[in-house]
């Protein structure tokens, strides 16, 4: 939460310092795949028994791009995407598949700083999000000897404890080409980092488990300027 509200008093400290107004607006759809995955420490890997593995997910939303000057500008998007992790693993004679799926609403207020070339741009973007579970799925199937089990339920974020809010950043970069005066067509890659600990369990003495959102997102869209 610290790191959430220091990255975006950041933003507001530097838009505060340019005294820069608007230099133009831009609104825009994006979307892709979400690589995502859980980050465990020792106490949470224990309890999860599986190894959590990458899972790919959908990701899409819209951004308003307010352009400050050539070389800054803020973005906050609002987004769906999809979180968790997946189980692949074989224990013993057991073949374990599935995993877990959280569909967040999600909003980034992204920094751009970036600069033009020829027929496009390129940009830097960090920023925070701040994410809610709207909903969620497990999902379990185990095979040995020719059975198979299936379990499939969904997510009850009270009863399992598990937390439905989601605070983090987000850094990476974008490439945009110039479609006429108006439009852009841009891909961005970005890194996830989830600093909520999904496990609201409370455990009592000694460590607590931690379970915090990873992924790598890769998306393409279109820009709009008016």
């Amino acid at each position: 939460m610290k790191k959430v509200s220091k990255i975006a008093l950041l933003l507001l400290l530097l838009l505060s310092a340019t005294g820069l107004s608007a230099q133009g607006v831009g609104l825009g759809l994006r979307g892709g795949l979400h690589f995502a995955n859980w980050s465990l420490n020792d106490v949470a890997k224990d309890e999860f028994v599986f190894d959590p593995k990458s899972a790919t997910g959908l990701l899409f939303g819209a951004l308003l791009e307010i352009r400050l000057s050539n070389n800054l500008a803020i973005q906050p998007e609002v987004t769906y995407i999809q979180k968790g992790t997946k189980i692949d693993e074989t224990i013993l004679s057991v073949k374990s598949e599935g995993g877990y799926t959280i569909n967040y609403l999600e909003v980034p207020i992204m920094l751009k700083v970036g600069t033009g070339f020829g027929v496009g741009r390129f940009d830097v973007l960090l920023g925070p999000s701040f994410g809610y579970g709207l909903n969620g799925k497990y999902e379990i199937k185990a095979t040995s000897g020719g059975i198979t089990v299936t379990e499939e339920e969904d997510i009850d974020f009270e009863k399992d404890e598990i937390s439905r809010t989601d605070l983090g950043a987000q850094f990476g970069a974008s490439v945009g080409l110039n479609l006429g005066s108006s439009a852009r067509l841009f891909v961005d890659g970005r890194y996830l980092l989830g600093f909520t600990n999904l496990d609201k369990h409370e455990h009592g003495s000694g460590e607590e488990p931690t379970v915090r959102n990873r992924g790598v997102a890769l998306t393409a869209g279109l820009m709009f300027s008016f």
